[in-house]
Protein backbone atom coordinates (compact mmCIF):
# COMPACT_ATOMS: atom_id res chain seq x y z
CA UNK A 1 0.00 0.00 0.00
CA UNK A 2 1.12 3.11 -0.86
CA UNK A 3 2.00 5.78 1.35
CA UNK A 4 1.34 9.22 -1.15
CA UNK A 5 -1.76 10.17 0.37
CA UNK A 6 0.03 11.15 3.38
CA UNK A 7 2.15 13.58 1.43
CA UNK A 8 -1.05 14.46 -0.25
CA UNK A 9 -2.40 15.89 3.14
CA UNK A 10 0.26 16.71 4.60
CA UNK A 11 0.81 19.28 1.38
CA UNK A 12 -2.63 20.53 1.96
CA UNK A 13 -2.17 20.95 5.85
CA UNK A 14 0.74 23.33 5.18
CA UNK A 15 -1.15 25.79 3.31
CA UNK A 16 -2.05 29.11 5.75
CA UNK A 17 0.77 28.13 8.17
CA UNK A 18 3.81 29.88 9.31
CA UNK A 19 7.52 28.70 8.34
CA UNK A 20 7.62 26.78 11.78
CA UNK A 21 4.66 25.18 11.37
CA UNK A 22 5.58 23.85 7.95
CA UNK A 23 8.90 22.45 9.04
CA UNK A 24 7.23 20.64 12.34
CA UNK A 25 4.27 19.25 9.43
CA UNK A 26 7.83 18.29 7.61
CA UNK A 27 8.95 16.87 10.73
CA UNK A 28 6.00 14.76 11.23
CA UNK A 29 5.17 13.30 8.00
CA UNK A 30 8.20 11.33 8.29
CA UNK A 31 7.84 8.98 11.59
CA UNK A 32 3.66 8.58 10.18
CA UNK A 33 4.76 7.34 6.69
CA UNK A 34 7.14 4.92 8.47
CA UNK A 35 4.80 3.55 10.76
CA UNK A 36 1.74 3.28 7.97
CA UNK A 37 4.20 1.67 5.50
CA UNK A 38 5.21 -1.16 8.68
CA UNK A 39 1.81 -1.84 9.05
CA UNK A 40 0.93 0.10 12.62
CA UNK A 41 -2.30 1.27 11.28
CA UNK A 42 -5.40 -0.35 10.23
CA UNK A 43 -6.27 1.86 7.18
CA UNK A 44 -5.44 5.10 5.51
CA UNK A 45 -7.87 6.64 7.84
CA UNK A 46 -6.31 5.85 10.88
CA UNK A 47 -3.13 7.05 9.29
CA UNK A 48 -4.72 10.43 8.46
CA UNK A 49 -5.96 11.11 11.81
CA UNK A 50 -2.67 10.17 13.33
CA UNK A 51 -1.17 12.43 11.14
CA UNK A 52 -3.64 15.38 11.75
CA UNK A 53 -3.11 14.91 15.16
CA UNK A 54 0.15 14.94 15.34
CA UNK A 55 0.43 18.21 13.46
CA UNK A 56 -1.92 19.86 15.06
CA UNK A 57 0.32 19.12 18.54
CA UNK A 58 3.42 20.47 17.10
CA UNK A 59 2.11 23.21 15.43
CA UNK A 60 0.29 24.36 19.30
CA UNK A 61 3.99 24.08 20.55
CA UNK A 62 5.88 26.11 17.55
CA UNK A 63 3.16 28.91 18.60
CA UNK A 64 3.76 28.14 22.42
CA UNK A 65 7.66 28.80 21.82
CA UNK A 66 8.38 32.91 23.03
CA UNK A 67 10.09 34.38 19.98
Amino acid sequence: MTSQFLTQLADQLKHGKNPAQRRAIQRVLPLVTARFEAGHYCGQVEAESELRKLVEQACVRTLAKPA
